[in-house]
């Protein structure tokens, strides 16, 4: 379906009118209006998650949990944001001997966002996800593209949103859904009109390269460049060790199969490629993980479209050259069904040939192994920037690779410690953002409530009656919030 231009447009005023208003509310009403559309999410019953289960095939179970998780997300955030702690509020009085101004400053909401609804998470990543929720709590007005493999659960989740600014009384253009690709009697696709529009002042994108790199691209292009948090996938490579091979391969080969599979591959933290040096280790890991492959039956993945691309990038790289085939599932796949595979590569081929670590987006891995720890590090070091890089080691293994830990530390948002990558924890210390072309903008996260500070900027008042300034500012900090005065961290008043 497509949208007539007048409609968009219409969309836009009243997010900007609402941003208008957004601005008039304190950390406090935002903070409630969260955890009321928490509420009404967590009454959806039964119709949203069989409607979810037809639109994307992912078990009732699974999306359950992503509810529940959503829910989480909306309250998280939302205690945070009345913290005060995404206020950053700075004061620093006056001193006329000195010839001090008085400047009190604070994080305030950065203008009208647009968010992009993600395929493999109805619920956390799309229309009432933590883009939504995160840009509502900076006090930013939302329109959400809805992710067209997904339409009715998208609706049923923005008419929570809508009830929601409704019961509060609020404009309603402080969110706002629409189902779309093109502009009508155009060529123009709604999200590149959107992202050049000069109202909107920031974009959230969690999905491929491709289309994230667009956005990115024409958000500086436009006469004021404009932020766009692009989340966009990795490989989330597992740099494995000899110790810790030759202790546990068959554990780490269940793990690692596991990981790699779980909601068929359809992760951004799929850990799409496993590295490890020649040794006995290593051969009972590539053993037994030939084992656990065989045995996992396929499933159905996301929207015909996954599929085919899964299809279709899974071939080309088990064509390659210097590639062969380790395992694959001993289950034939129907149309539409994810076959796991994993294929090997020696170490040199992986490093002359970049196309070994593109990301495929399923139960898709590559295994490569070297000849000596020397490639490992060439590999580290040639590697692009990932959301999540895992070392399979002990604290000995680091201490003696010490070279390759701290090439890593510059390729990834995430470094785990053993385990595998797939689990993407709601908490503060989260970091689900790395450097590119994982995500646009390494500073930032998107997953927990530091996503909030994405969607703020810094203002300044310099020498304004207090009667004038923003509450978390104003002397009596009846918003009861910490901030910094005079270079001291302190709640009281002043």
């Amino acid at each position: 379906m497509n949208q007539p231009k007048v409609y968009l447009e219409g969309l836009v005023n009243l997010a900007s009118e609402a941003f208008q208003f957004l601005k008039s509310t304190t950390i406090a009403e935002r903070a409630a209006f969260m955890h009321a559309v928490a509420d009404k999410i967590e009454l959806l019953g039964q119709e949203l998650l069989d409607t979810a289960h037809c639109e994307t095939a992912l078990p009732l179970p699974r999306l359950t949990g992503e509810k529940a998780r959503t829910i989480g997300q909306w309250r998280s955030y939302a205690n945070a944001v009345a913290s005060g702690i995404y206020t950053e509020a700075r004061i620093d009085l006056a001193d006329p001997e000195k010839g001090k101004s008085d400047i009190r400053k604070l994080s305030t909401g950065i203008g009208p966002v647009v968010v992009f609804g993600a395929s493999n998470f109805p619920f956390a990543f799309s229309t009432a996800g933590g883009d939504t929720a995160s840009a509502i709590g900076a006090g930013c007005s939302v329109i959400v593209k809805g992710h067209p493999a997904h339409p009715k659960t998208s609706t049923i989740m923005a008419d929570a949103i809508t009830a929601t600014v409704k019961d509060f009384g609020w404009p309603e253009g402080v969110f706002a859904h629409f189902l779309g690709n093109n502009v009508e009697g155009t060529d123009i696709m709604v999200g590149a009109y959107l992202t050049a529009h000069p109202a909107v002042k920031a974009v959230g994108f969690t999905g491929s390269y491709r289309g994230g790199k667009a956005l990115f691209d024409i958000a500086n292009q436009r006469e004021e460049p404009i932020p766009v948090f692009a989340e966009m996938g990795s490989v989330n490579p597992v740099f494995a060790f000899t110790n810790v091979l030759n202790e546990r391969a068959e554990t780490l080969a269940k793990e690692y199969a596991t990981s790699l599979t779980m909601g068929v591959g359809q992760f951004c933290t799929n850990p799409g490629v496993f590295i490890g040096v020649k040794g006995d280790g290593l051969d009972r890991f590539k053993k037994a993980l030939e084992i656990e492959i065989f045995s996992i039956v396929p499933a159905t993945m996301l929207n015909p479209g996954i599929y085919t691309a899964f299809e279709k990038n899974k071939t080309a790289l088990s064509t390659q050259g210097g590639v062969a085939v380790l395992s694959e599932s001993a289950t034939e796949s129907t149309e539409g069904q994810g076959r796991p595979k994993v294929v090997m590569t020696s170490a040199k081929s992986f490093i002359a040939n970049p196309m070994l670590s593109e990301e495929v987006f399923g139960p898709f891995g590559v295994v490569v192994e070297a000849e000596d720890y020397e490639e490992v590090l060439v590999i580290a070091q040639q590697l692009k920037g990932q959301l999540t890089i895992t070392l399979a080691a002990t604290k000995e293994d680091v201490r003696a690779h010490e070279d390759i830990f701290n090439v890593v530390k510059d390729k990834a948002g995430r470094l785990l410690f053993n385990g595998m990558p797939t689990g993407v924890e709601v908490v503060y210390a989260m970091q689900h953002g790395g450097p590119f072309p994982s995500c646009t903008d390494p500073r930032f996260t998107s997953v927990g409530p530091d996503a909030v500070k994405r969607f703020v900027r810094p203002l300044a008042f310099q020498n304004w009656p207090d009667e004038f300034l923003p509450a978390e500012l104003k002397n009596d900090n009846k918003l009861g919030i910490t901030r910094m005065v005079d270079g001291v961290s302190t709640t009281t008043r002043i």
